[in-house]
């Protein structure tokens, strides 16, 4: 059945139109990598594709055009290389291809522009390519984190924000999916922590593969989950961004 926010799924027409309406284009970027025993591999990438759907709904509702470009699937999951079923691109690469995509959004006469990323370790490579991004096409792109908000916390009873694969991260995909979830997560978790007090003070930062931090990929406590959470913490997403997207300003900021 055709959605019509996808591009996708669109006519060449159609996306004309679009253009020349001045839409946001909404760029899902997830990832492809372990999320513990019980939550599928595509948990970062199904978090930023149901916020997109949610918010063009939002934006709609408004009044508002938007598309959602296809997403950006295999990502910045290095970190996550030794678990299985993680699949990973360069963060060289990652930049590389980022550019390549945004600049063909903008070819198409898109200017305004949202990466609605899913994944924590997207950030950094994001947001170093939006310093080329944003310098040669002129206008400002945004990295919009799709999680990880001072928001969350009061919906949440054993984290204080997402982490990875826990109450958060479970809630979620319980809510968009019930079927995507182990039972087994009812006694899961892990430690959400560095691997030095240095590290937890921020005053070292470093790079390390996730078993470093953890040995079952799981940094949270997936334990006290549910769907109801899920439904709230993606609607408080959701109501975020469309604010945000929705606020003509951020649109006319120079770069």
């Amino acid at each position: 059945m055709k959605n019509h926010f996808l591009w996708e799924h669109l006519r060449a027409s159609e996306l004309k139109q679009l253009s020349e309406k001045n839409a946001i284009v909404m760029m899902p970027i997830g990832a492809i990598e372990q999320h513990g025993a019980h939550l599928p591999v595509s948990t970062d990438l199904i978090t930023a594709s149901w916020a997109c759907e949610m918010v063009a709904k939002r934006l709609e509702e408004k009044g508002i055009p938007s598309v959602i470009a296809p997403a950006f699937t295999i990502a910045n999951s290095i970190h996550h290389m030794h678990f299985p079923g993680t699949l990973a691109i360069e963060p060289t690469t990652f930049i590389q291809v980022l550019k390549d995509q945004c600049r063909a959004i903008a070819d198409q006469g898109f200017r305004k522009i949202a990466l609605v990323n899913g994944h924590g370790g997207n950030t950094e490579p994001l947001n170093v390519a939006l310093i080329q991004i944003n310098r040669e096409l002129g206008f400002p792109v945004y990295n919009v984190f799709c999680g990880g908000n001072d928001f969350e916390k009061p919906f949440l009873d054993k984290q204080t924000c997402m982490y990875h694969s826990g109450e958060v991260e479970t809630s979620i995909i319980l809510a968009y999916d019930e079927s995507l979830v182990d039972p087994c997560y009812k006694e899961m978790s892990g430690y959400p922590g560095n691997t030095t007090k240095y590290e937890d003070e921020h005053l070292l930062a470093t790079f390390h593969y996730m078993e470093a931090h953890t040995p079952n990929g799981i940094m949270g406590d997936a334990s006290t989950a549910s769907k109801e959470k899920g439904f709230a913490l993606m609607n408080a997403y959701a109501e975020h961004i469309t604010e945000a997207l929705s606020d003509e300003s951020i649109w006319n900021q120079p770069v």
